[in-house]
């Protein structure tokens, strides 16, 4: 049976949600998947100002902008839908990937946009994706790695996944592989560091340096760069995630601090932090457990593609042959809401969808909370759930 699965996912920076229909056909790790439409559409003004002024606030935000939130959510499923030709009664479930950058706004209720969606669309919405792999004693991140494995294998051509999003991830998947032959973690930071760099520097004023035009202007301040070179998180090996404090706000201020003691301004350091993104990538895909033993595909995603100088510099790690994912078959900026809807799959199908090696978690789980859609959809999505995970306490399908 074809399936028609939406994925939903928050960008890091917050400033909108990408959507990706997939056509899914088989089940579990078999699945053969088909992005067919990957709309993006951006959070209203005010949605976008209230999620950046609610940054680490204890209180909640007000209901008006979650139901903002979750009508641009459910506007971009529809939107997902349409541009793929299915009725929303013919869509099979939801998945929904929240951001999971340590800057995302304690005060959104994600469960509570998750609900709303199942409510607006009558489809059953899966979300919540790393919380049970943090119950089981998995660091949560990066919950991705099974879809990925599922989205980018090929069997002839080993590849590897660079996502360039809040903070990097990098991926080996060999050649006609299994599960357990994938192997990568986080490296080192991303978009959000240098996000927050612009931010303070800019007091405010700017939140994104999407194209990487202040950063383009600047030196790289070498000194500094060899300091952050013995950065407790990138002395170490793979697999690994980076710690929420791990570039907050203490290595934030120093930075600065050090940048101003070497004479360097905001494009400088700017600079300097993209130059770290960069090598970080590259130092720990030259290490031996991620490299094939032949020629490997370097693909890139997440939101970092849109900065041309990230980019530049990453592909001068592996002397210019990178290529944006869409040359196989997944829109770069659509990748997380494309594993969304792969987790939404591998849940419906009984099959565990975090990868313990990666994770740290005790072992494969059942991945997501489960908001019901209408009754129709429901009585499909619980029936099909059933029938697939009758074996589920006896067999663990993906570790």
């Amino acid at each position: 049976m074809v399936r028609t699965l939406i994925g939903l996912s928050v960008g890091s920076g917050l400033e909108g949600v990408d959507a990706a229909a997939v056509r899914a056909d088989g089940l579990g790790l078999g699945l053969a998947l088909r992005v067919v439409a990957a709309p993006r559409v951006a959070f209203p003004p005010g949605v976008r100002d209230a999620f950046r002024a609610a940054h680490g606030a204890p209180a909640p935000l007000a209901p008006e902008v979650v139901r903002t939130a979750a009508e641009t959510l459910v506007f971009a499923a529809r939107q997902a839908l349409t541009r793929a030709a299915v009725s929303p009664r013919d869509a099979f479930a939801i998945g929904f990937l929240e951001p999971t950058r340590p800057a995302a706004p304690v005060a959104v209720r994600w469960a509570e946009v998750a609900e709303r969606v199942a409510e607006q669309t009558g489809v059953t919405v899966l979300h919540g994706f790393a919380d049970r792999d943090r119950a089981a004693g998995g660091a949560g991140r990066p919950v991705t790695a099974v879809a990925d494995y599922i989205l980018f294998r090929d069997p002839t051509e080993s590849r590897l996944l660079i996502h360039l999003g809040a903070v990097s991830q990098v991926f080996l998947l060999p050649a006609g592989g299994t599960i357990p032959t994938v192997f990568g973690g986080e490296p080192g930071p991303g978009n959000q560091l240098l996000d927050q760099i612009l931010f303070h520097g800019t007091k405010g004023r700017e939140f994104s340096d999407l194209g990487g035009k202040h950063a383009v202007q600047g030196r790289c301040l070498e000194p500094l760069l060899a300091r952050w070179a013995d950065h407790p998180h990138l002395t170490r090996a793979l697999p690994k995630t980076v710690h929420p404090e791990a570039f907050g706000r203490s290595f934030l201020l120093a930075a600065f601090e050090s940048a101003r003691l070497l004479g360097g301004g905001l494009p400088d350091l700017l600079c300097t932090a993209t130059h770290l993104a960069a090598r970080a990538i590259g130092a720990a895909c030259q290490t031996p457990h991620m490299r094939p033993d032949g020629p490997r595909r370097v693909l890139l995603t997440g939101g970092g593609v849109r900065n041309g100088f990230l980019w530049q510099l990453v592909a001068k790690q592996f002397a210019g042959g990178v290529e944006r994912a869409d040359a196989a078959g997944v829109p770069a900026l659509a990748r997380n809401a494309a594993a969304a809807a792969v987790l939404a799959a591998l849940t419906c199908d009984g099959v565990p969808g975090n990868l313990p090696l990666l994770t740290g978690a005790a072992g494969g789980r059942l991945l997501g909370q489960i908001s019901p859609g209408d009754g129709r959809n429901w009585a499909r999505c619980s029936a099909w759930l059933a029938d697939q995970t009758g074996d589920y306490p006896r067999a663990n399908r993906a570790a």
